[in-house]
């Protein structure tokens, strides 16, 4: 009886142990500056696409408690725009804003597929397909087709003629060359963003377009 009542005890440690370990919250904290090394307060970090409350202070300085199934931390400012990093499970991220990035304002940030709080789930189901979803979601996206560019993108030049750079397509954090297949009820969320960080290079020149799936 004493072996089964110790064998019992054991095995609840062992789980309550693997329970916190499985809960267990990390603190990322870091710093929001400009290209001249200047603090940039009042800044909003969002986690996975979703704003949280947590502002930079006036040294630019901000902490959050995440964990460790979050991917992506986004750094907004009305004065500055948006930039983001993937999570790799890091403690400390510091965010450096170009002199050359774009303003965005409160009322397009959102139009740009980023939510206050989260949802339980997004239908998407009255759409045809995933280019008309996106051709109707976004103001800042222009479709032909299957072709799609988002508005300020980057441009190229072919054969002496300027053209619009086509959007990297990211698929539950997977860069994939086409979208097509994708059923638009199958998608939890999805943004289409004309940013510019070192993070893809000149694979998102073109601007980036994002889509979990359910």
């Amino acid at each position: 009886m004493k072996k089964i009542i110790f064998f019992i005890i054991i095995l609840s440690f062992h789980t309550a142990s693997f329970g916190q370990k499985k809960l267990k919250k990390i603190e990322l904290s870091g710093f929001v500056t400009d290209y001249k090394a200047k603090p940039i307060k009042n800044a909003y970090i969002l986690i996975d696409s979703i704003k949280t409350k947590i502002k930079t202070n006036k040294k630019g300085f901000y902490k959050v408690v995440i964990s460790k199934k979050n991917k992506l931390i986004t750094v907004f400012s009305s004065n500055h725009g948006l930039l983001e990093m993937d999570y790799l499970g890091q403690d400390k991220i510091n965010f450096i804003f170009p002199e050359s990035i774009k303003k965005i304002s409160n009322r397009d940030f959102f139009k740009l597929g980023y939510q206050k709080k989260r949802k339980k789930s997004n239908d998407y189901s009255n759409y045809s397909d995933v280019f008309q979803l996106l051709k109707n979601k976004f103001f800042n996206v222009l479709v032909s087709g299957e072709d799609v560019w988002i508005k300020g993108g980057g441009i190229s030049i072919s054969n002496g003629n300027p053209g619009l750079i086509k959007p990297l397509f990211i698929v539950n954090g997977i860069i994939v060359n086409d979208i097509s297949n994708i059923s638009p009820s199958d998608i939890k969320y999805i943004s289409a963003e004309r940013t510019k960080t070192s993070l893809y290079g000149s694979r998102g020149a073109g601007g980036i377009i994002k889509i979990k799936l359910k």
